[in-house]
């Protein structure tokens, strides 16, 4: 994920791409972050082409090189969460998810459903236009949201008819990032009618800029999805920890938190994070890649609210739906549990407004970034058993499938 921090990157983090969190007295007022944001100036750069679809493929400045190889076969993810078996009810079809990042790079399989919004990062040269992505980090998130069938590879997105909202904040794993930027972007993103904004970044102070431009989008019947953080011992993440925001923890194959996933931060579910299949920039356009982190979990659950926005729920429903449905919590660090798309998908829709209590986060933190082998299996099956009747009075050709999700096997 890009990393926050109020000093130096913890060492040893695979990802470690941090947001200098500025002080609270340095910020701009909230009244500075008014609704009309089209004259804000893009922090730290030119601004972007807004509204520009993604050339593909794009003109790099820069060489990204992906951490790991992609994982062969069908990715553990897609068969754990089996949520290409609810694509025959929604896809994600006309909803905008805005993915601010390092940037998003043209792939085949996002097709011309990639937009560039306003950028807040200038070229790496200084010059030249201000889109790609130099760390592929934003690449991967939107794959996982939104990338579409492509023959040749089994890897495919949770909303493949989804389009995503480049905003791109930075270049690279260490370059700072404000949380002022953040909120200018949150804020454009809303204007630029988003309906899920995936914030795979965190910082570990809150300003008053952040937190307005969170409460706005709030406001604005936005569903705001954001990572835990990966191991940090400076106390809770934002804007996970906000409220009315989706914290994402991280889980790994066996379904057990992930040793990276921060247990300070407030976390409403939880998602595969570990060893995670997405696309990668490549000159030919048709890369992949894995990684591991929180910041790739976020995006399965803003691609299930993209799924849910496209069946007609508003916000507070699709929250409530994400929530509800999850398998149930399994300690510290795990909020509802990892998310079920197929019951989320398929359960009696919510009509009543969304919990206003979601289990709290205790205080113990780990700096470790790989799983600890005392972590017990997250206990994968339906929390409660009046919840579980009623969500199981749904097509049998649907529940077959999820049961079967409940006992993947990783690719060969």
């Amino acid at each position: 994920m890009f990393r926050a921090a109020t000093g130096a990157a913890t060492a040893g983090l695979t990802i470690a791409l941090c947001v200098f969190a500025t002080p609270a007295s340095a910020a701009p007022a909230a009244s500075a972050l008014t609704a009309n944001t089209s004259h804000a100036p893009s922090a730290g750069g030119q601004p972007g082409a807004a509204g520009t679809t993604l050339p593909n493929p794009t003109t790099q400045e820069c060489d990204p090189q992906p951490k790991y190889k992609p994982q062969k076969g069908t990715p553990w993810a897609q068969q754990a969460l089996d949520y290409q078996s609810v694509w025959g009810i929604t896809q994600g079809q006309g909803i905008k998810v805005a993915v601010i990042d390092s940037g998003v790079d043209a792939n085949p399989q996002f097709g011309n459903r990639v937009t560039v919004g306003k950028t807040y990062a200038s070229s790496p040269s200084g010059s030249g236009p201000a889109w790609g992505d130099c760390a592929g980090h934003g690449t991967e998130v939107a794959g996982i949201i939104a990338a579409a069938h492509m023959k040749g590879t089994a890897f495919e997105g949770v909303a493949p008819k989804a389009d995503i909202l480049s905003y791109k904040v930075t270049n690279s794993e260490k370059e700072g990032i404000s949380p002022d930027t953040l909120a200018l972007a949150i804020i454009q993103a809303v204007h630029d009618g988003a309906k899920v904004i995936n914030m795979s970044i965190a910082t570990y102070v809150s300003n008053t800029a952040l937190q307005y431009a969170v409460n706005y989008a709030l406001s604005r019947g936005v569903v705001l999805v954001a990572s835990a953080g990966n191991s940090n011992k400076n106390g809770p993440a934002y804007p996970a920890s906000y409220p009315g925001v989706i914290g994402v923890g991280a889980v790994d194959e066996t379904g057990a938190l992930e040793g990276f996933s921060d247990r300070s931060t407030h976390v409403s579910v939880t998602a595969p994070g570990g060893n995670i299949t997405s696309t990668f920039p490549s000159p030919s356009g048709d890369a992949h890649a894995a990684d591991n982190g929180t910041s790739f979990s976020a995006p399965f659950v803003s691609g299930l609210a993209a799924l849910l926005f496209a069946k007609g729920m508003n916000a507070t429903q699709v929250i409530q739906q994400i929530e509800k449905t999850a398998d149930g919590p399994s300690g510290t660090g795990t909020g509802y549990g990892m998310i079920n798309p197929v019951q989320a998908v398929t359960a009696v829709e919510p009509s009543g407004p969304p919990s206003t209590a979601a289990p709290q986060p205790g205080n113990a933190t780990v700096d470790r970034p790989k799983p600890n082998p005392d972590e017990r299996t997250v206990a994968l099956s339906l929390a409660g058993g009046a919840a579980g009747i009623a969500v199981l009075v749904i097509a049998a050709a649907v529940t077959i499938p999820a049961g079967r999700r409940r006992r993947w096997r990783p690719g060969p």
